[in-house]
């Protein structure tokens, strides 16, 4: 692939999901409220996807990670600030616009602790990991916590030599995901969040399929063609994106980018635009 088509691979990866889901919207009367904003979305993230790709900009120091990781951390607990719905916490509302921030920051911290493993901060990644997992079954978000722990259990036990703490990371880690699945919440699903395959199914079989394809599209860059020199952080990241992309199918969880929100939005542009970074950087090393 040349350069300036590499480029555009967050948008190329993101159109056919978002697009799908809007003609589900419009063909079911959705408000054209609702599915104008992921279209959007699509476009403002597009544009900074874009010069986040062509910028020179490199982060080096670990400082940039740490304070990624306690940042995001701080945000997850901000979810428990707001009354929530019916027991759930698991957004943050700025203006008009309620943010779902696991959605935003997993990708983020899943990045940072791959980072921060590379200089030896095993116990940070770890108690982080643990962390906000605890603060996920609280919530309590099955489908994010199944998806992040996952990921961090095949980074960590990959990354950890002794094997009692290699034990101890997959026991707590499984312990909370079966106990989220044990108390799964009770929300009712949206049907243009949600339950947006169901409005696909009603504009035509052809539609569903395709609407389904373009969201198995989306972890396959990271687990079929991972940057050569960040294989373990491209595969976790694909993990987690398949396992949320599962999780819809066994109870009320956001479809991300086919349904209506932002944070599946900005959360997968985050981790597209790394995996272009990083594949930019292979080629430009492979051209030398």
């Amino acid at each position: 692939m040349k350069p300036r088509i590499i480029n555009f691979i967050p948008l190329i990866i993101t159109i056919p999901s978002i697009s799908i889901g809007v003609v589900a919207m419009y063909y079911n009367k959705v408000s054209t409220f609702i599915w104008s904003q992921n279209i959007a979305y699509l476009l403002i993230m597009g544009m900074v996807s874009y010069f986040v790709v062509l910028s020179k900009f490199d982060v080096i120091g670990s400082k940039f990670y740490y304070s990624s990781m306690l940042i995001s951390l701080l945000f997850i607990v901000l979810t428990f600030i707001s009354s929530g719905m019916e027991g759930v916490y698991r957004w943050v509302s700025i203006g008009v616009i309620k943010f779902n921030v696991s959605m935003i920051v997993l990708p983020i911290i899943i990045i940072s602790s791959w980072k921060l493993l590379q200089v030896k901060s095993s116990w940070v990644t770890i108690i982080t990991t643990i962390a906000v997992s605890v603060l996920l079954a609280i919530q309590p978000d099955a489908s994010q916590l199944t998806g992040f722990s996952i990921s961090m259990i095949v980074m960590l036990v990959s990354k950890t030599d002794k094997k009692s703490l290699r034990l101890f990371i997959v026991g707590i880690l499984s312990t909370l995901i079966i106990l989220s699945w044990v108390y799964l919440d009770s929300l009712s699903a949206v049907a243009y969040v949600e339950g947006i395959l169901g409005l696909l199914k009603n504009v035509g079989l052809t539609w569903l399929i395709l609407g389904c394809i373009s969201l198995i599209i989306l972890p396959v860059p990271f687990i079929l063609f991972p940057p050569k020199n960040f294989k373990l952080l491209s595969i976790c990241l694909g993990l987690y994106f398949i396992i949320i992309l599962i999780a819809t199918l066994f109870g009320n969880f956001p479809i991300p980018l086919m349904g209506y929100g932002v944070s599946p939005i900005i959360g997968y542009f985050i981790s597209i635009s790394w995996y272009t970074r990083a594949k930019i950087a292979e080629q430009y090393s492979y051209l030398a």
